[in-house]
């Protein structure tokens, strides 16, 4: 998914001008998800990619670097400063290479690609592509963003939302939904709070992780929640707590 903090924050701010400003509800343990924080030096920040298995490590690349977890998520070290978003991990055994470009394909989708970085060793040590891969095998790397499809072919993928804005040809990003597509049957699946999504990744085990932003936004509305005075919002993960098929 693409950055939309100016868009965003236009929304922030119309926002805190109105009387009745929504706030973030409380958060209960969902029976279906367990939510990652990734707390950075931002205030505000997103997750943008994901690669690795919960039960093993992690790596989930935010607004700047790419962090890494071994413990399921309790505590996170810094693996890499990519000064910049990542738009994908793409992870073939043990290698993950870093994504760090976007384009559309034939197909008209918005993929990661341009591998010109990686990891053989899950975030402990990165090098560069050329000194080990062939140019026309690491330009050619890529992947779908906010889309991803299982054994069983069924398709997970990311729906973004905007409406239009007052006195401007301009949309404003509102939350994202998360979909199911299995046959011609499309299914929406909730999660525990609404975010802007920014992408997928399936584990070995088909437990489906969604990288989101920090930044809440009104389950009704679908607007953007005006974060509290001083309150940090850190990069967020949900993953499934089950298999999906």
């Amino acid at each position: 998914m693409k950055p939309t903090y100016l868009l965003l924050m236009t929304g922030l701010v119309a926002a805190s001008c109105q009387k009745q400003a929504a706030v973030e509800p409380a958060e209960v343990p969902d029976p279906n998800w367990v939510k990652l924080e990734i707390s950075t030096e931002f205030s505000s920040d997103a997750a943008y990619s994901v690669a690795g298995d919960l039960d093993r490590t992690l790596l989930v690349a935010t607004k700047q670097k790419v962090y890494a977890s071994s413990d399921q998520g309790k505590t996170w070290r810094e693996s890499h400063d990519f000064n910049g978003p990542v738009p994908g991990l793409l992870q073939r055994h043990d290698t993950v290479f870093a994504l760090t470009f976007t384009q559309t394909n034939a197909l008209g989708q918005t993929v990661a690609s341009f591998a010109d970085i990686y990891t053989a060793d899950f975030g402990t040590t990165w090098h560069y592509t050329a000194e080990n891969y062939a140019y026309d095998e690491y330009r050619t790397m890529s992947r779908p963003i906010g889309l991803v499809t299982t054994a069983a072919t069924t398709t997970y993928r990311i729906r973004e939302n905007s409406k239009p804005m007052p006195n401007s040809t301009s949309r404003l990003n509102t939350a994202s939904d998360l979909l199911r597509l299995a046959g011609a049957v499309q299914k929406e699946l909730g999660l525990p709070a609404r975010h802007y999504l920014n992408n997928l990744h399936l584990d070995a085990q088909n437990r489906l992780y969604v990288a989101a932003s920090g930044l809440r936004f009104d389950a009704t509305t679908g607007e953007a929640i005006p974060p509290e005075k001083g309150k940090k919002q850190p990069a967020i993960l949900y993953v499934s707590r089950q298999p999906h098929p």
